[in-house]
């Protein structure tokens, strides 16, 4: 049986129920924008710069900060559906009903590239985190994979959907894609072998015996939950019943979670501030035009916000500073207000904060917090020769903590910072010295090292605590015998497969990269 909206969306808010005041918005300043219509709105992971697509095809990037237009972008020739920016705010991705995706670079505004989807036009550009890969989706039922930026084909994910695709996103792994189709299907998929991995109906009903019709999706900056606005029709005795409703689903299983009801409009566009505190709908009646920002602790509309048109999309900062929102002025003109926002804290993949706060066991997936300074122990001068020993185990198995340690392995490769020891020589001396591979002492290390002809020797253990996993590492110096430092991230709600993540989130404490 589910459970009450309230106490849903409460279990999804634990980890921010201490953080104290509201969501504040005012207007900044407003962009007046020649076009019918603004069709899309983004701004970069930064904050600094946004850029908004219109009905025509033209494209526009505007710096926030110095609050002037860099450039107009001219590359396409029907209405703009879908930008991207790249992590490193060097690169600005654009899709459009012309079927063309084009690449730009952010600070000359010159194309790069541009790749073309037989005249079908385009719903959505999406880059993996790394950067490396562009997922793009539209008419066309498959899903094209690109490299990133040089638009070589990657392959593309196909059998799924029945028609074309709403919605793309990667998962902060980069190592699932999650679709959703206007046939009302939600597909995850594995992006290095182009396979399906789950898949599920997307069947919200509040009605009963209702039709479905979907009309925008949108993730959670930690990509936990998936929100999708839909429109519910049913024939009443008096005639078409008509409902504006948003469902949410989770990532980590696609089980739904709950429903969103009572938004005036239709939900063509809605935003979820990166903190998962607000969601943001253009909730206008045929009388009012307005904006209204649901708490998602309460379900209920906290404010409401006038406009004076007809709103055509928002967007909300990942750095949660600002909230874009574009409205029609008249059928020529549109407007694109800025309001700077406090009460919302923005997403960061890891929080390296002194005060991480958590996420208790909830259907809403788990949190990685680091418990110890952040700053790497080895960040200076030559490289040096680091051994990594097999991590200690506890409440886990023993090939578990193993994959642990081969992980941090490859991550710390990846260093300028160290030289890593091959597996097999530390492998030779734990033999020659008849050591086993875990339970070592620092005075074990010690002598390890010094065989090796290591600089520095890595220790570690893996532990699970009921829900919680705990991965701890110190660096021990085989010169001085001193711990050089120790550093330990903690996963709460935990699974197994949470060990990558935690993995990434420790290697940057450890080495400087």
């Amino acid at each position: 049986m589910k459970q009450t909206f309230i106490s849903l969306l409460i279990l999804l808010m634990v980890f921010i129920e201490n953080a104290s005041g509201e969501m504040n918005m005012y207007l900044e300043q407003n962009l007046s924008i020649d076009t019918r219509a603004v069709s899309c709105l983004q701004t970069s992971p930064d904050g600094r710069f946004l850029s908004i697509g219109t009905h025509e095809g033209k494209v526009l990037l505007w710096d926030v900060q110095a609050n002037r237009k860099l450039h107009e972008l001219a590359g396409h020739n029907k209405r703009v559906t879908d930008i991207s920016f790249d992590s490193k705010n060097r690169y600005l991705i654009t899709g459009a009903q012309d079927g063309r995706v084009c690449v730009w670079d952010l600070y000359s505004g010159n194309r790069i590239s541009e790749s073309r989807h037989f005249g079908k036009s385009i719903s959505q550009v999406t880059l993996s985190p790394d950067d490396r890969t562009l997922a793009v989706g539209g008419e066309r039922r498959e899903i094209y994979l690109y490299e990133f930026p040089g638009g070589q084909p990657k392959g593309s994910m196909k059998n799924g959907h029945r028609k074309g695709i709403v919605f793309l996103d990667f998962n902060l792994n980069g190592d699932e894609v999650v679709s959703i189709g206007y046939d009302n299907k939600m597909i995850f998929w594995n992006p290095l072998n182009l396979r399906i991995v789950r898949q599920g109906e997307i069947q919200p009903s509040t009605m009963g015996d209702s039709g479905i019709e979907l009309k925008t999706a949108l993730c959670s900056a930690d990509r936990q939950i998936i929100g999708i606005g839909y429109q519910e029709t049913r024939l009443g005795r008096k005639g078409m019943n008509f409902k504006y409703n948003l469902v949410f689903y989770e990532w980590k299983t696609g089980s739904e979670i709950e429903i969103l009801e009572g938004n005036k409009s239709q939900i063509n566009s809605f935003s979820i501030t990166p903190d998962k505190k607000y969601i943001i709908t253009d909730n206008s009646s045929l009388r009012k035009k307005r904006i209204s920002i649901w708490n998602l602790n309460s379900g209920i509309i906290e404010q409401n916000k006038d406009v004076d048109g007809d709103v055509s999309i928002l967007n909300s900062a990942r750095n949660g500073q600002w909230l874009t929102v574009a409205w029609q002025k008249s059928k020529k003109s549109s407007i694109v207000s800025l309001y700077k926002v406090s009460g919302v804290t923005g997403f960061e993949r890891f929080n390296y904060g002194t005060q991480v706060q958590t996420q208790q066991a909830s259907s809403f997936g788990s949190a990685i917090k680091i418990t110890t300074p952040t700053q790497p122990i080895i960040q200076f001068g030559e490289k040096r020769k680091l051994a990594v020993i097999h991590f200690d185990h506890l409440g886990v198995p023993e090939d578990i903590s193993k994959t642990a340690t081969y992980l941090l392995e490859s991550k710390l490769g990846n260093s300028p910072q160290v030289d890593l020891i091959e597996r097999n020589q530390i492998d030779n001396v734990l033999n020659e010295l008849n050591y086993q591979m875990s339970g070592l002492t620092t005075d074990d290390a010690i002598s390890i090292g010094k065989q090796l002809n290591a600089k520095y020797i890595l220790l570690g253990s893996l532990n699970k605590l009921g829900s919680l996993l705990i991965l701890t590492t110190k660096i021990v110096n085989v010169e001085t015998a001193a711990i050089e430092g120790t550093r330990e991230v903690q996963c709460s709600n935990a699974s197994i497969e949470d060990i990558a993540t935690m993995v990434t989130a420790l290697a940057p404490t450890i080495v400087k990269f």
